[in-house]
């Protein structure tokens, strides 16, 4: 009676998880139950009479609903597939939906609508392997074969009939959920492992302006599964900056390296969303494990030698043996494998085989940032297995098989993926981007995805995730020792190089030993300007020294932010600090004087002359040169001589003059450090016939600055990518430097322009971006 009304339970268990289509997860045989039937025993019934009921309930269970299909979708980026890259305009993706079919799947078919943002690429619509490799292709025509794209109707959009019996794709039968064919797993191809595994595959274009988001989705559907469908998160198009050379190191709060240790596998594990950590061995990590280890050995040992299938220290026979990245002298190589035995301490990394669905496979906040500015996040990755790969029937290939793809997300939204990473058996590759943190922005979400499948390779290794910020050089002027007289107005300035535009805010400070720094009051914002590469500014302070100032210190501290430069953590404070000398005593005029200062410009470089009469007590003249007439800094220095009737200098400047100079002379005693500048004279490169320069990116109006060789009228034309002109504007500059405005820029949308500049009949251009 209890067997009979256990097995009336168990036929009823049986029969909801058939309707919930998951019997083989929810059968579990209740505790109780067991122990009750032993202690009756009758257990030996209750096999018999459960291994009927099995049989028969299994035999009835429809094959469609036995196991669940596995579903994923990602996109690479073909263009930048080599070496990595953002995403932006102009770039193709093929976007990759994966099935990896566990259970006979009837009317199957795939189905997904082209995004705004992009434009679909003709004839890329295909079947590929998980490695990548096309197996079947279709025209994009109906009425041909079981591909299809539509454009006719609403959106454009596309569909492919999957399987045995597949019918022929049109755009009358597009909607059709009959249509569809039948696949089987592990019979019909392409095979892995007795299950079948493909990637319904096409490509696209990007259209989207720079700073947009595009989403991506797609659907798969089957009469005994319905529809699956795909919501991808969203991409970043925006403009490749590469990764900057002046960077230091940020401090954040998460794990970059994964520590270190004495035993081959680390106890604790990381934050790998959908994957299972475990120990290695001679078959794990299996598709979908992970493991943080110091030798990626099966059993610790250091030996990587002898052929593949007969060397059991390998993972899988396969693995490289190898050891983490961290500090290793050659930083390709990495260092070698840490021995087990004795046990010796050696650095972690995050060891993954990947899962057949794409996602992803590490996850951690990024805290304490600062606001406004760039980010470099990088990483080291290694291709551990060498012949990974499987053809369509699932013989081993003895090749790579499927390469490592990644794709690095700041909350949840794509902005880069390192393309594939190639096997290279010392081969360890740095992949990274540039990030600008918002305007109050302080952490961020960061992950890293596989953009490949698993099954047949795509087994890595990742170390020595890092932040650097990109910081701008700094250039003091004078560069060591400013000297002054009590009550004699001094001037002092700083160059600021950077990489990015957005170091702009400054504060002088000042210090009575170097060490403690207290601000001066004079802080200010000015805009850089784009010079061979790098974005430029001068500030600059004047003040009236006290013979009391006499070995103060003083220097320039910058910052993204005027909020910024309160926080030590986010500003930059690397010039050279100016120690500043005062003589307690009245500065008397010397007594040389000019007859004449001139110069001129031969192959961009300047040569100065001068005449002094009457004999004078110099030591030498420094002379002075400046970009702007308002900011000078020492070019070079030259002996005086002393000469009741006068001397004739000349001074070759070995500095070039791309469009104009100031020079001056500054008047250094012999004796009594006694100070004086001559006039300033301005020298123009009339080589330049004339240019132009721009703040780029730019992102409200567009102011231009404009260099010519005589007044005249200079035309301005902005036009968008297609030459449509979308601004124009003509006006009369001055010689020398001037500036224009063009005030309507800043309605245009974001995207690429040409600025073109005519002048006398010639004509420059420079690319330009519009961002929002």
């Amino acid at each position: 009676m209890h067997v009979i009304l256990f097995v009336a339970c168990l036929q009823k268990v049986f029969l909801i998880s058939i309707n919930m289509g998951e019997i083989y997860r929810q059968y579990i045989l209740p505790s109780f139950l067991t122990e009750y039937l032993l202690e009756k025993k009758t257990f030996a019934t209750l096999k018999i009479v459960l291994g009927f009921v099995m049989v028969n309930v299994f035999q009835a269970l429809p094959a469609d609903i036995a196991a669940q299909n596995v579903y994923s979708y990602t996109y690479q980026n073909v263009t930048r597939n080599n070496g990595g890259g953002t995403l932006e305009q102009g770039d193709t993706i093929e976007v990759r939906a994966l099935v990896k079919v566990e259970s006979i799947t009837k009317d199957f078919y795939y189905r997904d609508t082209i995004r705004a943002g992009t434009q679909y690429v003709p004839g890329s619509l295909k079947i590929v392997t998980n490695e990548g490799l096309t197996f079947r292709s279709y025209t994009d025509a109906g009425g041909d074969d079981q591909g299809i794209y539509l454009t006719t109707g609403g959106p454009p959009r596309l569909r492919v009939n999957l399987g045995v019996g597949a019918a022929i794709a049109t755009s009358a039968n597009f909607n059709s959920n009959a249509t569809g064919g039948s696949v089987t797993p592990g019979n019909d191809k392409p095979k892995f492992y007795g299950k079948t595994l493909f990637v319904v595959a096409y490509r696209l274009v990007i259209t989207a302006n720079y700073g947009d988001v595009i989403n991506l989705t797609g659907n798969y559907w089957s009469s005994n599964n319905g529809t699956y469908r795909f919501d991808y998160p969203g991409i970043k198009i925006i403009q490749n900056l590469g990764l900057c050379t002046n960077f230091s190191s940020a401090s954040f709060t998460a794990e970059s390296d994964f520590g270190s240790g004495n035993v081959q596998n680390r106890v604790a594990g990381a934050i790998v969303p959908g994957y299972t950590k475990i120990n290695l061995g001679s078959n794990a990590p299996q598709d979908g494990y992970y493991s943080i280890a110091n030798n990626t050995s099966a059993n610790g040992t250091t030996n990587d030698a002898g052929p593949y299938t007969s060397n059991p220290a390998r993972v899988f026979n396969l693995w490289d043996i190898i050891g983490d990245h961290t500090g290793a002298a050659d930083p390709i190589a990495g260092n070698p494998p840490t021995p087990v035995s004795p046990k010796t301490t050696g650095g972690y990394m995050l060891v993954v085989n990947s899962a057949y669905p794409t996602g992803e496979a590490y996850r951690d906040v990024i805290k304490d940032v600062c606001p406004n500015t760039y980010y470099e996040f990088s990483a080291w990755i290694r291709n551990i297995c060498s012949r990974c790969g499987s053809d369509s029937n699932s013989v081993a290939t003895n090749l790579p098989g499927v390469q490592p793809n990644l794709a690095f997300t700041i909350n949840d939204i794509d902005y880069y993926t390192t393309g594939n990473i190639p096997y290279n058996p010392r081969g360890w590759v740095k992949r990274g981007f540039m990030y600008k943190t918002g305007p109050t922005e302080t952490q961020f979400d960061i992950t890293i995805k596989n953009n490949a499948p698993g099954g047949g390779g795509n087994d890595w290794v990742l170390d020595d995730i890092k932040l650097a910020t990109c910081y701008p050089n700094l250039t003091m002027n004078p560069n060591d020792t400013a000297r002054s007289c009590a009550g004699l107005l001094i001037h002092l300035s700083d160059t600021v190089k950077s990489y990015f535009n957005n170091y702009n805010n400054f504060c002088w400070e000042k210090s009575t030993d170097g060490n403690v720094w207290t601000s001066t009051g004079v802080c200010g914002s000015k805009t850089p300007v784009l010079k061979n590469g790098l974005w430029e500014y001068v500030a600059d302070t004047a003040f009236t020294p006290v013979a009391a100032d006499s070995g103060t210190y003083y220097r320039l501290k910058v910052a993204t932010t005027s909020a910024n430069l309160s926080d030590a953590k986010c500003t930059v404070s690397n010039s050279q600090k100016v120690f500043l000398k005062v003589q307690n005593m009245s500065c008397t005029v010397l007594e040389a004087q000019f007859l004449s200062f001139n110069g001129k410009i031969t192959n961009d470089k300047a040569t100065l002359k001068w005449v002094s009469q009457n004999k004078t007590d110099l030591k030498e003249y420094e002379i002075e040169k400046s970009a702007d007439g308002l900011n000078f800094y020492k070019a070079g220095s030259i002996v005086s001589v002393n000469d009741m009737d006068g001397a004739s200098y000349t001074y070759n400047d070995p500095g070039t003059v791309s469009s104009v100079a100031y020079y001056r002379l500054k008047l250094i005693s012999n004796n009594i450090n006694d100070l004086k500048y001559s006039k300033a004279i301005v020298l123009y490169n009339r080589n330049e016939i004339f240019k132009i320069s721009t703040e780029n990116p730019f992102r409200d109006n567009l102011k231009v600055d404009i260099f010519i060789p005589a007044e005249g009228m200079v035309e301005l034309n902005l036009f968008d990518i297609y030459g449509k002109v979308m601004s124009k504007k003509t006006v009369r500059s001055t010689r020398g430097n001037s500036q224009a405005m063009l005030n309507n820029a800043g309605r245009l949308p974001s995207g690429m322009y040409i600025l073109q500049a005519v002048y006398n009949g010639n004509v420059v251009q420079n690319k330009l971006y519009k961002i929002n």
